[in-house]
């Protein structure tokens, strides 16, 4: 669906009433599902969206500006920062903002809904008046994606849906990616997540695909970061794996009410595909093999 819109005026201040409501200066306005191209245009020009407006069930979009010409400076949550040329800078609907154009600009908007992307107000509150870096990574794939759109959008006639979601789907790893990074540079929180991902790794350990990286991928931290905090407790991810699996089937092997589970189907319960690679591994770990656990502990029952 598209359809051109035109300024609807040359006021330098817009007070935003709407989560919604588009800038004014929007010449053209592209909708791709839920997900909304906007090209801006105009003189020096000031958007306000104060907190008496703001509505107390209204679902927040993030809007995702890169300029063309001139610069963007967004004040939101304490925060202000100003983007140039291929940058990128984001706020949020659901609180107060000030958005500045302090000179003659174009600018490319995307809009969408917040939750489209799987974040909270908490999460955009460490994203918002930030500059992102549209000249590598996902920035410049988001950066080059926006011009593209301000080129070609309206000749877009099929695939509209999917082509929002991509849209969507892209600014959501580009904000994952930056939460993640945030968060192995304060280093806020590591014990905490380290409880998380112990426990996440004890109700897996039956998976025989679990390892660090798929823990990794699931708390939303980089391989090395995972590394990193578990060589803080003298360990690796993958031997803390290891391990967690060898003592539970330890602990099953110790249990009579596991007396009538083979050994192998001992082993498979918790990821050990292969008896005599489990075996070796419980040799390794404990200085006998799990048959001769169990027999130990029969005959220390008989005696």
């Amino acid at each position: 669906m598209r359809f051109n819109v035109t300024a609807r005026s040359h006021d330098r201040v817009q007070i935003i009433r709407e989560h919604d409501e588009e800038p004014h200066g929007t010449t053209v306005s592209n909708r791709f599902g839920e997900v909304r191209a906007l090209l801006v245009e105009g003189g020096p020009h000031e958007m306000i969206r104060p907190g008496r407006l703001l509505a107390p069930h209204g679902e927040g979009q993030l809007s995702i500006c890169r300029p063309l010409v001139g610069e963007i400076l967004v004040f939101q949550d304490g925060k202000h920062a100003t983007a140039r040329g291929a940058q990128l800078v984001c706020y949020d609907s659901s609180r107060p903002y000030k958005v500045v154009m302090p000179e003659r600009f174009r600018m490319v908007a995307l809009m969408m809904p917040r939750r489209l992307m799987g974040l909270t107000a908490k999460d955009t509150e460490m994203l918002t008046a930030k500059v992102w870096p549209g000249s590598h990574g996902l920035g410049a794939l988001l950066s080059n994606l926006l011009v593209g759109l301000e080129q070609h959008a309206e000749h877009v006639d099929t695939g509209i849906d999917l082509l929002g979601g991509s849209m969507a789907g892209l600014a959501a790893a580009l904000f994952a990616e930056r939460l993640r990074a945030m968060a192995e540079e304060s280093g806020t929180g590591r014990p905490t997540l380290m409880l998380s991902i112990q426990a996440f790794i004890r109700e897996r350990l039956s998976d025989p695909d679990l390892c660090p990286s798929v823990v990794a991928q699931q708390h939303n931290v980089s391989l090395r970061y995972l590394q990193k905090i578990f060589h803080e407790h003298n360990a690796s991810p993958a031997r803390w794996i290891r391990d967690e699996r060898l003592a539970r089937c330890r602990s099953e092997m110790a249990d009579p009410r596991f007396d009538h589970l083979s050994i192998a189907a001992i082993g498979e319960r918790s990821g050990f595909y292969g008896a005599s690679h489990f075996s070796r591994l419980f040799r390794d770990r404990y200085g006998v093999t799990p048959r001769e656990f169990r027999k130990s502990r029969g005959t220390a029952l008989a005696g």
